[in-house]
């Protein structure tokens, strides 16, 4: 039966059988003993992706995601690589896929500026949305730009000084400095 189990659930079964073991079929063990023993089974559960998915872990999926940022900077400022926008815009692409804060700040940018890709002020505002919801205060700080100039959406004064204070709250520099604040 064990060798259908994937790893995940085996590893929820190991974890079972030495507890059981620890405690023995003789010994009373607790309500929250019980509980602890099964919140901690099922955060191993939880933490897992499926195969289906990924075929990787989530801290895999993390680790990959820091990889392809990564890469997407060097080939973004030509570290070690020659320069070449549109492969920083691939790399980038694959980490903000997953939710990458810093990739996805990155992808706003070649938006904004036309590098890598086409110029695209809507899927600019998007990707700093993201970002920016994730608590990054340059992308925060880009997002009240992007209000304040009415780049891919009207307008909106109190929005981009909502969005500039958060990030000067964070201690982003150009933030705390910006004449909207004053």
């Amino acid at each position: 039966m064990a060798n259908n189990l994937d790893k995940t659930q085996q590893d929820f079964l190991f974890i079972m059988d030495v507890c059981l073991a620890y405690y023995g079929k003789d010994k009373k063990m607790s309500i929250a003993k019980q509980f602890i023993i099964i919140v901690m089974g099922c955060l191993i559960v939880a933490c897992s992706v499926s195969k289906k998915e990924a075929g990787q872990t989530a801290v895999h999926r993390y680790a990959l995601d820091e990889v392809n940022t990564h890469k997407g900077q060097r080939y973004l400022l030509g570290r070690g690589v020659p320069k070449n926008s549109e492969k920083a815009f691939q790399y980038f692409q694959q980490a903000a896929k997953h939710g990458d804060p810093f990739a996805a700040n990155q992808i706003a940018y070649l938006f904004a500026a036309g590098k890598g890709t086409t110029k695209n002020y809507l899927e600019a505002m998007k990707y700093y949305q993201l970002a920016a919801d994730y608590g990054l205060a340059s992308a925060q700080y880009n997002l009240g730009l992007f209000y304040q100039y009415g780049l891919g959406v009207k307008k909106n004064r109190q929005l981009a000084k909502q969005w500039i204070l958060k990030a000067s709250q964070q201690g982003f520099q150009p933030a705390k400095q910006s004449t909207l604040l004053v």
